[in-house]
């Protein structure tokens, strides 16, 4: 099957999304202007391999980094601008709130009143009260939400990694669900698994379409979202 995006496109879009994360986090705690703020992924990895042994119930964050912070919050899509302010101590700009609000959860952590890494995790990993938490590196214990064991993403057999599950995730809430028609994607190219709900999902030249007969509901997305999708399951 043909797309009409390269995978080079692709890429540059990933470079671009990193960087504008980064900026987003300067303007939280103020970053110097020399201060290189990383996506730790492999970090990621292991909080999400820690939580995939049996009996372990949380994760002591100090342990799994390798650089020096003093402080740590957790943001989520559903957190409220004045709970980010109250906790970076600092007024929060509509813009970056809506960045924040594209996220899912994001462990942010701070070093001499500087951000210096942060986490990308799936939607509703880490378990908090409200929906931001602070932390710091002498109570760094996080405790993981048990609601979500049991239900990685998969494409067929294949559980995704933990960047793909994230571009998964976040596309699944941007489709606009409808009541299934079970006439569409009766012969899916592929079979997602996400929350705990079968998908067939079926490629056309510039659209994917999805129906579960579980959730009894019908989607679609077209165009770069399709071709990352694509890219992703296939």
């Amino acid at each position: 099957m043909e797309f009409f995006k390269r995978m080079v496109e692709r890429r540059k879009a990933k470079v671009k999304a990193l960087i504008a994360i980064g900026i987003i986090f300067c303007c939280l705690v103020g970053c110097s202007s020399n201060a290189q703020v990383t996506n730790d992924k492999e970090m990621a990895e292991n909080i999400q391999e820690s939580f995939a042994k049996k009996g372990v119930s949380s994760v002591d964050v100090s342990k799994l980094s390798d650089f020096k912070w003093e402080k740590g919050y957790l943001f989520t899509n559903k957190s409220k601008k004045a709970d980010v302010e109250r906790l970076v101590n600092a007024p929060i700009s509509e813009e970056v709130m809506k960045k924040i609000s594209f996220a899912n959860q994001m462990l942010v952590f701070v070093h001499e009143g500087e951000v210096v890494r942060y986490v990308e995790l799936p939607q509703d990993f880490i378990a908090h009260d409200k929906n931001q938490l602070e932390f710091s590196s002498s109570h760094s214990e996080l405790k993981f939400n048990k609601n979500r064991e049991g239900k990685p993403i998969k494409a067929g057999d294949k559980t995704l990694s933990s960047e793909d599950a994230l571009t998964v995730e976040s596309i699944m809430k941007q489709i606009q669900w409808k009541k299934a028609d079970y006439s569409v994607a009766l012969d899916p190219d592929v079979q997602l698994t996400y929350e705990g709900a079968v998908y067939n999902v079926r490629f056309t030249s510039d659209s994917a379409e999805l129906t579960s007969k579980k959730r009894g509901v019908y989607g679609k997305v077209t165009g770069e979202t399709a071709q990352q999708l694509y890219d992703i399951l296939m």
